[in-house]
Order: C-alpha cells, then sequence, then structure tokens
C-alpha cells in the first residue's frame, strides 16, 4: 500500500508549460477469488427451522462528508448551483439501493462470488466465463444467494436510512471526471474500492451531510444460516480482527462517503411458524442466549470457516482501514 501524499508539481517544463504531477491512485483493487462457487438458494416460500430470519437495526455515522446525489441542480444560498442531496417526503435519507450495493460490493469481494454488473468489455476481461453474472436461478453464487440477482429476491431487504442528526452542509469538491474504459484490456486487476483519507476541497459546489451526521439503519434479513449472517455482518465491517469502514455515495475519490455502522439490535424469530406472533426484542439472540456481540462473532466465525476467503478479507481491510491519513488527491490522478 505505502505512503500517500499530495501530487505536486514537475520542475520540467516543455514549450513553456509546467505539469502537473498526477497524485497516488485513491483506490485500490481486490484480487478475484480461484473460482465461483454456485448453489440453489434459499427462497420466500418455506421457512427453514436451520435458517435464521430477524431485523437488524442499528445507526449509521458519518466519518467525512456524504453526498448521495439526488441528480438535480437547484440554486443555493450562497452559491448560483449547487447538486443536491436525495429527499424522501422532503427528509434527507440514504437510499437502501446505495446501501445494499455498498454492503454487497464487500460481501462479493470476501467470498466466491461472481463478478456482477460490469459492462461487455469488463465480462470480456474476465479470467474466465464463470466469473460472470449469476443467470440461472438455481445456481447461485452466494452474493447472489442473498442480495438478489436476475429473476430471484435476494433474502436481505435494506430500508432507506433516514437523517436524524447532523448539518446539510455545502461543501466544495474538485471537479470529477468519469473513469476511463480502457477498450481491449486484456484482464480485470480485481474489485475496485477507494480509500478512506483526509478530504479534499475544490471549487464544485455539492450539498453534503456534514461529519457526525446519523441515519437510522434497519435491514430484514429471511431465511439465512448463522454462516451467511456472518458474512452479512463481515461485511458491515463488524469482523473483529479484521475492521474496516465503508464508503458510501459520491466523490469517494476525494475522500467522502466514509462510513461507521454500529448495530444496536436484533430481532430474531424464536420459531419460524410463529413470524406474524412473536419477536425477542431483547439485544441479545433470540436462538442462543448469547449477548449481541458473542453472537456476531460466533457467526463470523462460522462464516470464516465456510464462506470468506481469508486472503481476500485482509486485502479488502488494508484498503478500508480508518483512520487513514493520506491525503485524497485534489486533482489528476
Amino acid at each position: 500500500m505505502g505512503n500517500y501524499r499530495r501530487g505536486g508539481r514537475s520542475g520540467s517544463r516543455s514549450g513553456g508549460r509546467q505539469f502537473q504531477q498526477p497524485a497516488p491512485k485513491p483506490f485500490d483493487f481486490v484480487s478475484l477469488p480461484n473460482r465461483v462457487d454456485r448453489k440453489k438458494p434459499i427462497g420466500h416460500e418455506q421457512y427453514h427451522s436451520a435458517h435464521l430470519t430477524g431485523q437488524l437495526q442499528g445507526t449509521l455515522e458519518a466519518l467525512s462528508p456524504l453526498h448521495i446525489g439526488s441528480g438535480i441542480i437547484e440554486l443555493g444560498q450562497d452559491v448560483e448551483l449547487i447538486k443536491t442531496v436525495v429527499r424522501t417526503g422532503g427528509r434527507v435519507v440514504i437510499p437502501g439501493s446505495s446501501l445494499k450495493g455498498a454492503i454487497r460490493s464487500i460481501a462479493e469481494a470476501i467470498s466466491e462470488s461472481c463478478v456482477c454488473k460490469v459492462s461487455r468489455d469488463a465480462q470480456r476481461a474476465l479470467p474466465s466465463r464463470d466469473f460472470r453474472e449469476c443467470r440461472q436461478k438455481e445456481r447461485l453464487c452466494i452474493a447472489c444467494r442473498i442480495f438478489g440477482a436476475m429473476g430471484f429476491q435476494g433474502n436481505v431487504a435494506i430500508q432507506d436510512a433516514p437523517h436524524i442528526h447532523g448539518q446539510i452542509v455545502t461543501a466544495q469538491v474538485p471537479e470529477l471526471y468519469r473513469p476511463r474504459i480502457r477498450r481491449g484490456a486484456r484482464d480485470v486487476p480485481g474489485r475496485k474500492f477507494y480509500m478512506h483519507g483526509q478530504v479534499a476541497s475544490g471549487r464544485t459546489p455539492v450539498e453534503a451531510c456534514d461529519i457526525g451526521s446519523k441515519f437510522r439503519f434497519i435491514t430484514q434479513v429471511d431465511n439465512l444460516t448463522q454462516a451467511e449472517w456472518g458474512l452479512l455482518f463481515t461485511a458491515l465491517g463488524q469482523h473483529p480482527d479484521y475492521p474496516f469502514k465503508l464508503k458510501i455515495g459520491g466523490v469517494k475519490p476525494v475522500c467522502f462517503g466514509s462510513m461507521d455502522i454500529q448495530i444496536e439490535q436484533i430481532q430474531l424469530e424464536d420459531q419460524a411458524r410463529d413470524r406474524y406472533l412473536a419477536w425477542d426484542v431483547r439485544p441479545e439472540a433470540a436462538k442462543t442466549g448469547a449477548p449481541l456481540e458473542t453472537w456476531i462473532r460466533h457467526c463470523i466465525a462460522q462464516a470464516a470457516d465456510s464462506l470468506i476467503v481469508q486472503d481476500l478479507l485482509e486485502d479488502l481491510a488494508q484498503i478500508l482501514r480508518h483512520p487513514n491519513q493520506r491525503n485524497c488527491p485534489s486533482g489528476l490522478y
């Protein structure tokens, strides 16, 4: 990984012009697994006694400014035009789809999962056709079984996360451009993740949730084994030995979107047949009687034995480590 600093200007001149030295890349790659493990998924038509159904509740906290663009540009108070954040009913929210995408990308990266939702050029550059997105409902990788695939509704449903604390501010960010498409690339270096670091500033105004902003996090989980719960917990940054923080939303190259997830309560159904009658709402695991943190660690240990690829988890935790004192690039990289 190495140390990072802002890119300076080169002392060399060409034709009387001075060129800016590109800054270090604000991202790195997690290698692809050796294979993709596909199995028949567990659907929603029947609740299995060996699987657990319940709900996660917790809080998201912004560790750096957060901007999830609505696609709408409006007149601001201090600037003429500003890119606004997503709102529902006038309230700022993190869309459940944005959260699900960020969490799923981590679950994919640390397991024997397919490479989902990429361009045709990227598909052609995969090591083999086996890595392409799951298309057969009866043969899905673990990420597609949990989060869904074409024609299959996943077993995890993440709600929009409403803003419950903190200020909405105007931030000035550097101008960003679309990633360059490497046409004809012969290989895919892996799954791309942006790092955390010191936020860079620029001249483009965007609306953002300030550092310290909090959001209510609720996720419904159906029919997952303890190992599958453990993969989900790991993707939420809860692994005791390889902790990391998520990156959510836009402007990630300049270190926006660093997010901490605190799980405060898990509601598990005592019996699948009683799903409409009784919930255990204590802050502990209903079927084991263990304290919340202990049960989360137990599930993560189960996932480590059967679902998580250790080398990939270590690489991802290094990329997404927080805090990270590197400076995010304010110019070319």
